[in-house]
């Protein structure tokens, strides 16, 4: 990183204390880490252990929405995935706005916002500090025409995939820079659209979840094709997330009322490391215990498959079985018609999906 032109007075002291070797590789290193912490933080303090548990845990309603053939909702949400991917970023946040909208449809609408908001969230802060520092070059030239850098990093890191600009560019407080590597307004703003692509499918894949009992999803699938087997898995994949939580709340609660701390307190640094220590020691020992504890439900899982003859016919009956009803099929006409549209959109000059990057 070559400085060619450096601005004066105030500008030129921050930019010393900014880029100073060590300031430099502390704030890079900083920025590397917040963002999955920040959304680590989001997941679990917000939405928490118990948030988890209803996610999985289906709770009737009297809606349209819970009426729906459990076939129609994931065709929903193949459609709402596969236009939001092939369409401008704008329309991927219509969509996710109408998706959304079908919430307040649900049962207990405000427990279900604490579940969706923060992963809707946390989607946003991921995906817009990731980009902010590795969308490439290339692509942010095409989209927006120019790249304005909020910040050098250390040039070493540009092996990482960091954003480097091909030519000079000018970086705040520092001047004008030959390939700079470091953060970009643009890329912080292109992870900000792309992230409508992704929360659109993930809300009409979570209302999927909330308006349909696992047994429903099941059946439907079978219905649809997929092997019994295989259908069979997912369901027990997706109940098994329940048990393994609660088993967690309370094997860590069992450690926390014989008085052990996994939050070191002691302002001393030495005593500090020494509590850590024993708080990872004491987390691996939990750790066990609750793969012991899921393994004896896998047990008794088998056994009741078991005795209940499951695989013992190729032939299966239903004691629901599902048919297809008129409110279904208009679902179905409006997701082809919506797919059919965004498929016409996505070749359209100016709507078409622009350039990403994963």
């Amino acid at each position: 990183m070559e400085l060619s032109q450096a601005p004066g007075g105030l500008s030129s002291d921050i930019g010393a204390i900014l880029y100073n070797p060590v300031v430099n590789w502390a704030i890079a290193l900083i920025y590397l880490l917040w963002g999955p912490a920040l959304v680590i933080y989001l997941i679990f303090k917000l939405i928490g252990f118990r948030g988890y548990m209803s996610l999985f845990r289906y709770a009737g309603g009297s809606s349209f929405l819970y009426r729906l053939d459990p076939r129609v909702k994931i065709l929903m949400s193949i459609v709402v995935t596969t236009v939001a991917a092939i369409t401008v970023w704008w329309i991927s946040a219509i969509i996710f706005a109408a998706v959304m909208a079908l919430y307040a449809f649900t049962t207990n609408v405000r427990e279900k916002m604490k579940i969706v908001i923060p992963l809707v969230l946390a989607s946003f802060i991921g995906t817009a500090w990731a980009q902010s520092m590795i969308a490439p070059y290339s692509y942010l030239v095409f989209d927006f025409g120019e790249v304005h850098f909020l910040y050098a990093f250390p040039p070493a890191l540009s092996a990482l995939g960091i954003t480097e600009a091909n030519g000079t560019a000018y970086v705040p407080f520092l001047g004008y820079v030959e390939s700079p590597t470091g953060l970009t307004l643009e890329g912080f703003i292109y992870g900000l659209q792309i992230t409508f692509r992704s929360v659109a499918a993930v809300a009409s894949g979570l209302l999927l979840i909330f308006t349909t009992q696992p047994s429903d999803i099941l059946t439907s699938l079978e219905k649809s094709g997929l092997p019994v087997e295989l259908g069979f898995a997912l369901l027990l994949a997706v109940s098994s997330v329940p048990k393994v939580l609660e088993a967690s709340m309370t094997t860590l609660n069992a450690l926390k009322a014989r008085g052990v701390e996994f939050r070191p307190r002691s302002g001393n640094p030495f005593v500090a490391l020494a509590a850590l220590g024993s708080s990872i020691r004491y987390a691996l020992l939990a750790l066990v215990t609750i793969v012991i504890l899921t393994l004896k439900d896998a047990v008794q899982i088998a056994v009741a498959a078991e005795i209940r003859g499951f695989r013992a016919s190729r032939r299966r009956t239903y004691y629901r079985d599902m048919k297809m009803k008129r409110m279904d099929y208009i679902g179905v006409a409006l997701l082809l018609a919506l797919l059919a549209l965004g498929i016409y959109l996505s070749g359209v000059p100016g709507l078409g999906a622009v350039p990403y990057n994963p």
